[in-house]
């Protein structure tokens, strides 16, 4: 510092120096911020696309029509069905039982 109290060349700049120097950690300190936010909010997208496709299942079309039983097998256990409770068989004591216990817990 001269005489009367201003900053010396040399001096001035150095903190000119050390003022951009410091400019410059603070905008890499904010992109490396910015950079793990995103990284973070990539890793829960990826988390949750991961889940949904664990869980989906696709059939293709020759698998569409296995997977379902045909109209014939279905009129078939209608009948039985409809057998079955002309008989009374299918009020049986442990499927009231059973669905009172369902109705019961809710």
């Amino acid at each position: 510092m001269d005489i009367q109290g201003t900053h010396s060349g040399p001096e001035r700049a150095r903190q000119s120096y050390e003022e951009r120097q410091r400019a410059l950690i603070d905008a890499n300190r904010a992109l490396v911020r910015a950079v793990r936010e995103n990284m973070a909010r990539q890793r829960l997208a990826n988390a949750e696309h991961a889940r949904e496709e664990r869980d989906e299942v696709r059939l293709t079309a020759a698998a569409q029509p296995a997977s379902e039983p045909s109209t014939a097998e279905r009129e078939a256990r209608v009948r039985e069905l409809a057998e079955a409770h002309r008989m009374e068989r299918l009020h049986t004591p442990e499927r009231i039982e059973r669905a009172a216990q369902r109705l019961l817990e809710g």
